[in-house]
């Protein structure tokens, strides 16, 4: 394999000497997408990820790349692309993720997730009048009162019926309650701008003190709310209140509250459902079963998320321990 990836390396990349490099796998989480770093002789390196075409969001990754460099948002630099064969090169950024930082004091951390929350602010501003033609073309299907709904039955079930065991007649006749449809179409009714889409601690990586984005290729229009919740609402990643209370102060600062505090939980709740939906779908279906232990923690953000902000009354009482026989 090494071999394969230096002979298209030199062959993709003018003037790139690959004599003597080294090939060297990274973990690539729950993607099919494979990634190696390149470490040539002189020192210098870069990534190599190799994509198939059974995820259709894989394609989207090199104009996502594209899009979001044009806007100068924080994400490594495409050195190449070969459509053909499915491979692209990129500027090596370092492994060290956000995540790694989840233990840091908090004086360190909240300047960092800080940091990512004026980053992504800035993408949060571009709405489709900014994008050309070609990039809208490219981007995934907008958030709209569908993909909700999909969210919140990939939840009913791949996490209530499959990996709780509720009763059939339960995961059929829960998801009817009209609150459920209410929020989906109250967040379809909302503006939309370009976001990241799964914005979390993995996500991220820091270089020189800096955030920079990655898996981006769920790149979209859908509410600024949603990157928000998913980033403050990590189940990788502990907040007390206080923490997680100023990060949200510093997200919303000189905005209305009584505008964004509904689209924010009602999108932390929808990110919440797709996130269990996703960890059961990986551990039990994928065999990945290190996912499942990550259910605890979004289980529980879930149940915060849902008292706070008041909303999904008739789901909240079937989220207690008892009540998911778990």
């Amino acid at each position: 394999m090494s071999v394969t990836i230096l002979k298209a390396t030199a062959a993709a990349i003018d003037g790139c000497d690959t004599t003597e490099a080294k090939v060297k796998p990274i973990k690539s989480g729950g993607s099919d997408r494979k990634y190696y770093r390149i470490q040539l002789a002189d020192g210098s390196s870069m990534i190599y990820m190799q994509y198939t075409l059974e995820r259709p969001d894989n394609i989207a990754f090199a104009p996502a790349t594209k899009t979001l460099t044009r806007l100068r948002a924080p994400v490594p630099k495409m050195l190449a692309h070969d459509d053909k064969k499915h491979r692209i090169w990129l500027q090596d950024l370092g492994d060290d993720h956000l995540f790694d930082h989840r233990d840091s004091p908090w004086p360190k951390r909240r300047k960092f997730y800080k940091a990512v929350l004026d980053k992504v602010a800035k993408i949060h501003k571009t709405g489709a009048d900014d994008l050309k033609e070609d990039e809208l073309d490219h981007l995934e299907p907008a958030f709209n009162e569908e993909i909700f709904k999909w969210e919140r039955d990939y939840f009913f079930e791949h996490f209530l019926n499959h990996h709780s065991r509720r009763a059939p007649t339960y995961v059929r006749s829960l998801p009817k309650e009209l609150e459920f449809t209410d929020l989906a179409t109250f967040l379809s009714e909302q503006p939309r701008s370009l976001i990241h889409r799964d914005l979390q601690s993995q996500n991220i990586l820091i270089k020189s003190g800096r955030p920079y984005l990655i898996d981006y290729q769920g790149l979209r229009l859908g509410l600024p709310e949603y990157d928000i919740a998913s980033l403050l609402y990590d189940p990788y990643v502990d907040f007390d209140d206080d923490e997680r209370d100023e990060l949200i102060a510093h997200a919303f600062k000189g905005r209305d509250e009584d505008e964004w505090r509904p689209r924010f939980y009602g999108c932390a709740a929808q990110r919440l459902m797709q996130t269990l939906g996703a960890y059961c779908h990986i551990g039990h279906d994928l065999g990945r079963p290190e996912y499942l232990e990550y259910t605890t923690p979004a289980l529980e953000n879930l149940r915060e998320v849902l008292e706070i902000g008041a909303i999904l009354p008739r789901l909240a009482p079937y989220l207690s321990p008892e009540a998911l026989q778990l």
